[in-house]
């Protein structure tokens, strides 16, 4: 195993460089943490290829979990994104997060159990990169999984029922 790595980021840019590159990596599972994805860069041309790879290459139902605060922006602003989910609905899905887990402050992604990017705050671009055994992990995973089970099931992406 390799020995545990972190690095900081002080931009949107680099946290954005961070979250493809984590993407890249990731081979079968993604869990995303993030109020409104607003700073993510996931709507990119970039960001959409990357999820695709890991939708099409995934043999897991849960490859791609999304768990929000809100998903306004993303209705509104992210029509690349909405139809990535419409078209994997079988292996990604967004959730909102329950009242009492919107006080969560600390966007986070989890790429395959082994690498992670977070930010420290969500109004602030500063953040770092982990991986393995890098502390945090497993409370960030706890913590996502915790927040998903009492979240509320999105209909962002899904076919609407005419």
């Amino acid at each position: 195993m390799d020995t545990p790595r972190e690095q900081t980021f002080d931009s949107y840019g680099d946290y954005r460089a961070a979250l493809f590159a984590a993407i890249g990596s990731a081979r079968q599972t993604l869990l995303i943490f993030d109020p409104d994805l607003r700073e993510t860069g996931l709507e990119s041309p970039q960001g959409i290829a990357l999820l695709e790879r890991l939708c099409a290459q995934s043999t897991r139902r849960d490859a791609v979990r999304i768990l929000v605060h809100t998903t306004g922006w993303i209705a509104r602003e992210c029509p690349r994104l909405t139809r990535l989910l419409a078209h994997h609905s079988h292996c990604a899905s967004v959730r909102t997060a329950d009242p009492g887990a919107r006080s969560w402050s600390q966007p986070f992604l989890i790429a395959d159990e082994h690498h992670v990017v977070t930010r420290f705050h969500q109004d602030l671009p500063r953040g770092k990169i982990g991986s393995d055994a890098i502390g945090g992990l497993a409370l960030l995973a706890t913590q996502f999984e915790t927040f998903w089970m009492n979240g509320e099931a999105s209909a962002v992406g899904t076919p609407l029922a005419l």
